[in-house]
């Protein structure tokens, strides 16, 4: 296992599972502290779509971060600012003006940290253990992660203080593996010729994902209805559901190496399409809830690591790799911002939530179609 032998990649993977850790307290309460704390199901989506936008808006601070001070600065600013996205929750209590600083902090956050990051893992990572390498990530980040929602949904039910300072504290702590890992050269600006050339696979595999990710995080919404609104239950089948997907990381990652990525691909996205259909007529009760979350994990594992593994080999080929990242979490944000004013506007005429997870399923299909090309592509130039 060689990509064990990279010291760098191993900070920052120790790096992201503590990141990781604060996330999975916080990230997958958000849509439903929003809603518990006062606003409407169309009013929710509105926000956070509001936030999302941030992201695009803000994008371009990142950019000019990265081409000024470098990468590796960058992601360390980044995971500072994406610390501040914690507190800035605290003060939500209805649609008040406490919802403009969650929006313009949790934005920029995003975009601060994702860019950098992104561009930083496929920079120092060989693109012949990659499927390993982001198998191996993912299965730390997992593990971390079913401790992280236990934690997250007791503490909210006792104190949104303790719930949203403790994940603030971990994405500090996170900076530390950071100063371990080497600065990479200042990129120079991207030329008006490789802005004009740049490959579009991964702002369309990415518009994908963003309909895939944010409208299928409508999910845990729906689950917290059904668990009568308990913070503490609804981050026990949070972590059961983390748990199932981190055993399966690191097996789907060497497939992929051995060249099998399309075959992945296929397997979880469609076991995706047909997980969400189920979960979308079927699942009203908690058995099978945490049925439909146990094969959606395994899943998961097939399906994120084909993912990335294509994206970040994709970036480390492209001739401007952090103007591919930029471009290509554009495209994600043009998916998830659409999803979620379908998903307001879904609610906002009175049609169940569930109708919601329709537009996952879109994503996903398109993500197989595209994926499929690039895996495709790969075997024609091995």
């Amino acid at each position: 296992m060689s990509f064990f032998s990279n010291k760098d990649l191993n900070f920052l993977n120790t790096h992201y599972g503590l990141r990781a850790m604060g996330w999975e307290m916080c990230s997958m309460f958000t849509l439903a502290y929003l809603y518990k704390q006062g606003l409407s199901l169309p009013l929710a989506f509105t926000v956070y779509a509001g936030m999302l936008f941030v992201r695009t808006l803000t994008r371009p601070i990142a950019m000019w971060c990265c081409l000024k001070k470098g990468v590796h600065f960058t992601l360390m600013v980044g995971t500072a600012v994406f610390a501040c996205r914690y507190p800035a929750m605290l003060p939500i209590k209805g649609l008040t003006w406490a919802i403009v600083p969650f929006m313009l902090v949790s934005g920029l956050a995003d975009v601060m940290y994702w860019v950098p990051y992104h561009n930083y893992f496929a920079s120092i990572g060989d693109a012949e253990d990659r499927g390993s390498s982001v198998g191996i990530r993912d299965a730390i980040a997992t593990v971390v992660a079913v401790i992280g929602p236990v934690f997250g949904g007791l503490l909210l039910a006792v104190n949104a203080f303790y719930a949203f300072m403790m994940p603030f504290v971990l994405t500090l702590v996170a900076i530390l593996p950071l100063l371990k890992t080497p600065s990479l050269p200042v990129p120079p600006k991207p030329t008006p010729e490789e802005k004009k050339h740049i490959d579009t696979f991964g702002f369309v595999v990415f518009i994908g994902d963003g309909l895939f990710y944010q409208a299928g995080a409508i999910w845990p919404l729906i689950v917290f209805m059904i668990l009568s609104e308990n913070y503490g239950n609804f981050g026990f089948i949070l972590a059961l559901a983390a748990f199932f997907r981190a055993l399966g990381s690191m097996l789907f990652g060497k497939m992929i190496d051995k060249g099998k990525g399309a075959l992945i691909c296929y397997i979880g996205y469609g076991m995706h399409i047909v997980i969400l259909t189920i979960r979308g007529i079927f699942a009203y009760t908690v058995p099978v809830i945490i049925a439909c979350d146990f094969f959606a994990a395994i899943a998961y594992c097939f399906s994120m690591t084909g993912l990335m593994t294509a994206v970040y080999n994709a970036t480390k080929r492209a001739k401007h790799p952090l103007y591919f990242t930029y471009y290509t979490e554009l495209g994600w944000d043009v998916g998830a911002v659409s999803a979620m004013l379908m998903c307001a506007g879904l609610t906002a005429v009175g049609i169940n939530l569930r109708w919601g997870l329709i537009i996952s399923i879109a994503g996903a299909a398109l993500k197989i179609v595209v994926l499929d090309r690039y895996y495709r592509n790969e075997k024609k130039q091995a």
